[in-house]
């Protein structure tokens, strides 16, 4: 049996918590302990542990020390900027690690988790579950296979309003900064995260391999209550071929996809959230994936204990060295973009004012997105681009190590 602790179970991680307890008669693990320094916030989820059987701590570090021997995985579900000093505590107390996404803001703190994975011979998965989905398996196989020919490009576009109380939830929502340490909150670096790094997925040909970026051209907005982007456009251009462009934005005044479309030589392929994926031949043929993205959770958490019991971090379908992709465009956005530009206020409004679930919507955002992700191209390169549209400069990420370099925020 692999036995699990978790750090962080006041947010997201309850549901973590859940997700391994209700997996643990399929895939032989159990829940041993939780940490989390607010727990006094949650009696009624620190009850419900406790009842499992599970141990609760309010230091995570005491709890490293005390499981050694006793346990042999954690999964770590905190705030983006405690996950670099939290995993490097675990990996050095001799812990598999299981992080939360997105693994961490900038570049050299991946770097910093990775030197340290490598000096204790451990490994670490990044929880981008989509990745695991069986419809996004049925994806990798069919590039891999090359069914769509060359790839030429990978666009995503969504539209995902966010209200006041998302941003209310945490300290660092919305934020560049926590204290001293970088989050860059925004729909690119969390809550639409997951489909930039889906793109890097679809960018490779080899069964479990990601694109590597080697230059980002990037357009970050923000509008309305925020400190940090609300609306991205970029442009990834990738080592292996492919070209990916995110189009995302939380201003928008409906909801849509995230949709992502892949444009081959030979074949066109499109996914959607929650519907999964269709490919149309040149000459006439389609096909569909089965679905399965709801099962993408439990089959991450499978994949993680069985890499833990075999000791075998090849398996894991999304290692924290290949999620380094993720953040290595995302800085590299953060770079070409200079700063987070401002939208004016005279092209937004708020809907629902005065209320939690205001959020605010910037004139034209819907329609701005499904343009740009047509053509394809970032916002200020459309014909009818809007006046607040602003073009900035390719960053070249050859050697790039150390976030920030142009980046003034």
């Amino acid at each position: 049996m692999v036995r699990v602790a978790l750090v962080g179970f006041t947010g997201y991680g309850h549901s973590l918590a859940r997700q391994v307890i209700t997996a643990s008669a399929e895939v032989d693990c159990r829940l041993v302990a939780a940490a989390d320094n607010q727990m006094h916030l949650a009696p009624r989820r620190a009850a419900e542990l406790k009842a499992a059987g599970v141990e609760l701590f309010d230091d995570a570090l005491k709890m490293f020390a005390d499981l050694r021997g006793k346990c042999e995985a954690v999964c770590i579900a905190t705030g983006i900027n405690s996950h670099a000093p939290l995993t490097i505590a675990a990996l050095k107390a001799g812990y598999f690690v299981h992080l939360e996404k997105p693994p961490a803001a900038t570049v050299q703190e991946v770097d910093q988790m990775l030197e340290v994975l490598e000096t204790t011979g451990l490994f670490c998965q990044v929880g981008f579950q989509a990745v695991h989905g069986i419809d996004l398996a049925w994806v990798k196989d069919k590039l891999v296979a090359g069914a769509l020919g060359k790839v030429r490009t990978i666009v995503c576009r969504a539209g995902w309003p966010r209200d006041a109380k998302y941003y209310a939830r945490t300290d660092w929502a919305g934020k560049l900064r926590s204290g001293r340490s970088w989050v860059l909150d925004g729909p690119a670096m969390n809550a639409l995260a997951h489909q930039t790094n889906n793109m890097m997925w679809m960018a490779s040909s080899e069964p479990l391999g990601y694109g590597t970026p080697v230059q980002v051209r990037a357009e970050l907005y923000a509008a309305g209550p925020v400190e940090s982007h609300n609306t991205a456009a970029i442009e990834i251009r990738t080592a292996e071929g492919p070209t990916a462009y995110f189009l995302g934005s939380h201003t928008t005044a409906g909801r849509f996809g995230p949709i992502i479309e892949v444009q081959g030589e030979r074949a066109r392929l499109r996914w959607e959230y929650d519907i999964g994926a269709t490919i149309h031949h040149s000459d006439g043929r389609s096909e569909r994936s089965p679905e399965g993205s709801d099962k993408a959770r439990e089959r991450m958490i499978a994949n993680f204990i069985q890499a833990v019991r075999t000791r075998d971090g090849s398996i894991l379908r999304c290692p924290l060295a290949k999620a380094r992709s993720f953040v290595l465009a995302l800085n590299g956005a953060h770079e070409s973009s200079g700063e987070i530009l401002r939208i004016d206020e005279k092209f937004v409004s708020t809907h629902k004012p005065g209320t939690p679930e205001a959020w605010t919507v910037v004139d034209g955002m819907d329609e701005l997105l499904i343009a740009a992700a047509a053509q394809p191209g970032l916002l200020s390169d459309l014909p009818n681009a809007p006046s607040w549209a602003r073009k900035t400069q390719a960053f070249d990420l050859a050697g790039y190590k150390s976030f920030p370099q142009r980046f003034k925020g």
